[in-house]
């Protein structure tokens, strides 16, 4: 036999050894073996063919045979696959204990490879008659445009379409209508116009009475009858343009453009505060804009051109984890719920992966309580609120939750409450955002709250808009909430409009222990600034076009002394409700426990060293802060114009030309090759 042949049959018994081996471990009771899950199928809303064991006609019936598969003793990783189309669901669907997986053999919720998979908590609309009283009420441009639909029973027994936003309650439900291209907006005075901005869709106010509840418009043509409103709401700036609130309208004088308020405002009104009208007919002008009377349920709407169908939200919530372990959603659209689309509270190892949110009038995902676990790879926008909240872990023994946002694309968060909303709520200990793009919203990118968190390799860029005395990524208002961290980030394009000022990193009101460490700042209004902390570190940072670099106030010496000095101020009831002296927090934080009894006003010990900064300045002090107090040690700056803004090969060659290592790669900063959207419309 020629040697050919020897190696043709030597290679088919490797080949037929190998396989017998890979039978040999698939077989039913060996040691060691990976089964293949059970899978189950969920058809789209109103298909046929579902009486099939494994083909159920909803999501709630799948997760009933999962529930009984798992009583029945099955130990397999088990897979609920949505098919291709649209999937309506009313109210939340619960997954709990008893429809966990295991560790190796999870519960995985997938959708289609080609992201056609939706879990909506919408409901279409049916067309009704427009009733002359109400036509003759709506402007005349709009009378021939407007339709009218007949709302679903449990939206229209509401009395308000909306719950109150104020400083506290960020996140609300809401009454939400949609078409094709995404959400309508309720009709408002002015109309924001075709490039929404901070000067553009606003009047003001002309006069504020004691009390903050009455208030006066300023006098302009164009306002809308709204002496017939029941369901009025006025959101404005009130006080400050870093706080939007909307609140209920009691009572209107017409004559006298004279308003008055369910409740007042933060602080009271300020003359000259923006603010707008809401949910009124008389301003029911444009595409895009809706209006709802309670008593008939009837809804007006004026669609957008081709998109007579509407939907309206009626879910409050789409997906309720609660004490569920290894559970895994892929590949989903989750869309439309009046409030989150996903909530998690208790359990551990949930995770959100390679999936779209979008259209949720609150948050996109929610995790509280929950052991490891998080969201990756995923595209997340037009999100009313915040967008994604992780809190986990336990401050009191300083352990840490292992929560993590990873490698997903964030944008239009915040579209509803636009200030107090992030793209990501990091809270309790050691959660992380890392490898995220973080653009185009008027929210922030991160909120930090607690202990020992990481924000690692993101691109933020083009936030807050609009908005004065905030930042992009924000923490403040605790002196133990210390050991954070913020490194290897690109920041860029954070400006807003004359007048105002905000921050890139904005470390507020005595926030202290945090490290700011090899980021890039490019265009960026005041980049890095420390509000009375101390024990910051800034370090290795390059700021470009960016002044002044590090800015540091001793707030707790002028106007801030009294927050700190009162028995039952924020500050103090935070410093009593951790236990500094306990083992955990004094080897961490060995000097903590005395921080209120030693100079708390005192900015000190921040380290500012070894940075860079481009056609920027320096340190800057303010608020009595003192430079002695701090260190302060091996800054450059270089002079001359800057490179071309997002041109990062020419800030490397830049530096490099005036003989100066950048403690960073630009280059390597960028978030490019993330998952895009599969929604395309844009609107706001």
């Amino acid at each position: 036999m020629s040697p050919e042949p020897h190696r043709t049959v030597a290679a088919f018994r490797a080949a037929l050894f190998a396989a017998v081996l890979v039978l040999g471990s698939a077989a039913p009771g060996r040691a060691g073996e990976t089964k293949a899950p059970v899978v189950l199928q969920v058809a789209p809303t109103g298909a046929a063919g579902t009486g099939r064991k494994d083909r159920f006609a909803d999501l709630p019936q799948a997760l009933a045979r999962v529930a009984a598969l798992r009583r029945q003793g099955e130990a397999r990783a088990i897979v609920v696959e949505l098919e291709p189309g649209t999937h309506r669901i009313t109210a939340p669907v619960r997954i709990g204990p008893e429809h966990s997986g295991a560790a190796g053999a999870p519960l995985t919720l997938r959708g289609a490879a080609d992201g056609s998979s939706r879990l909506v908590g919408s409901v279409p609309l049916v067309p009704a008659t427009l009733p002359p009283r109400l036509r003759e009420r709506l402007p005349a441009v709009a009378r021939e445009r407007v339709r009218a639909y007949r709302l679903p029973e449990a939206l229209r027994r509401e009395p308000a379409f909306r719950a109150p936003r104020t400083l506290r309650e960020t996140h609300p439900r809401a009454t939400e209508i949609f078409d094709a291209g995404g959400a309508l907006r309720p009709a408002q005075w002015p109309n924001p116009g075709p490039d929404p901005g901070p000067n553009t869709g606003w009047t003001t106010v002309a006069g504020a009475a004691a009390g903050g509840l009455d208030f006066t418009l300023r006098e302009v043509p164009g306002l809308p009858d709204l002496s017939q409103e029941r369901d009025l709401w006025v959101e404005g700036f009130w006080r400050w343009d870093w706080l939007l609130e909307t609140i209920h309208v009691a009572q209107v004088d017409q004559r006298r453009r004279r308003l008055e308020l369910d409740g007042p405002p933060y602080e009271g009104i300020r003359e000259g505060a923006r603010m707008r009208v809401v949910h009124a007919l008389g301003a029911l002008d444009e595409a895009g804009e809706w209006w709802r009377e309670s008593k008939s349920g009837l809804l007006l709407a004026w669609p957008s051109a081709g998109a007579a169908e509407l939907e309206a939200s009626l879910a409050e919530t789409l997906i309720r984890a609660e004490g569920a372990r290894h559970l895994r959603i892929e590949r989903l659209r989750l869309e439309r719920a009046r409030g989150d689309l996903f909530v998690a509270r208790g359990g551990e190892d949930i995770e959100i992966r390679a999936s779209a949110l979008a259209w949720a009038a609150g948050r996109a995902a929610v995790f509280e309580g929950v052991a490891g676990g998080g969201v990756s790879g995923s595209a997340i926008h037009d999100i009313g609120a915040s967008a994604v909240r992780l809190v986990g872990g336990d401050r009191a023994s300083l352990r840490p939750g292992g929560l993590f946002v990873r490698d997903s694309r964030f944008t239009r968060f915040s579209r509803l409450a636009q200030t107090q909303s992030s793209a990501i709520e990091l809270d309790g200990v050691g959660a992380e955002a890392s490898g995220n793009l973080i653009t185009d919203a008027i929210g922030y990118a991160v909120y930090l709250r607690g202990n020992d968190h990481v924000v690692r390799r993101n691109e933020v860029a083009r936030l807050i808009h609009g908005l004065s005395d905030t930042g992009a990524i924000y923490a403040g208002r605790d002196f133990t909430a210390r050991g954070s961290i913020i490194e290897d980030n690109y920041v860029h394009d954070i400006r807003t409009v004359p007048g105002m000022e905000v921050k890139g990193v904005y470390l507020d009101d005595m926030a202290s222990g945090f490290t700011v460490r090899r980021n890039l700042f490019v265009d960026v209004q005041q980049p890095v600034f420390i509000g009375g902390g101390s024990d910051n570190v800034v370090t290795r940072n390059v700021f470009v076009a960016s002044s002044p670099m590090v800015a540091l106030d001793a707030r707790g010496l002028t106007w801030m002394k009294p927050a700190l000095n009162e028995p039952d101020s924020e500050f103090r009831t935070a410093f009593a409700s951790m236990p500094l002296e306990s083992p955990p927090w004094r080897m961490r934080y060995p000097r903590l426990a005395q921080a209120l009894s030693d100079e708390p006003g005192v900015a000190r010990n921040n380290q500012i060293v070894d940075n860079v900064a481009i056609a920027s300045d320096g340190l800057a002090l303010a608020d009595m802060a003192d430079a002695s107090r701090q260190i302060i040690l091996f800054n450059t700056r270089l002079d001359g114009p800057p490179p071309p803004s997002g041109d990062l090969d020419a800030l490397v060659r830049f530096a490099a030309g005036r003989g100066v290592t950048l403690g960073l790669d630009p280059r390597a900063l960028r978030r490019d090759g993330l998952p895009a959207s599969p929604f395309t419309d844009a609107r706001r």
